[in-house]
């Protein structure tokens, strides 16, 4: 029962990490694409109150 167990732990080691890298791969992509759409938002806005001040 012990190399059963042992082929089991290698199997969660070797596939751990292909589940594991590109999860947090991808996560961490999509947190900075996140947060770079929000930014662009933010500066959009701020031009186009800058603008408004500017006509008024």
């Amino acid at each position: 029962m012990g190399s059963g167990s042992n082929i089991v732990t290698q199997l969660a080691r070797k596939y751990g990490a292909v589940i594991f890298f590109p999860t947090v791969a991808v996560g961490s992509i999509y947190a900075d694409w996140s947060h770079t759409r929000q930014w662009k938002r933010q500066q959009q806005q701020l031009a186009h109150s800058a603008q408004l001040k500017s006509q008024s």
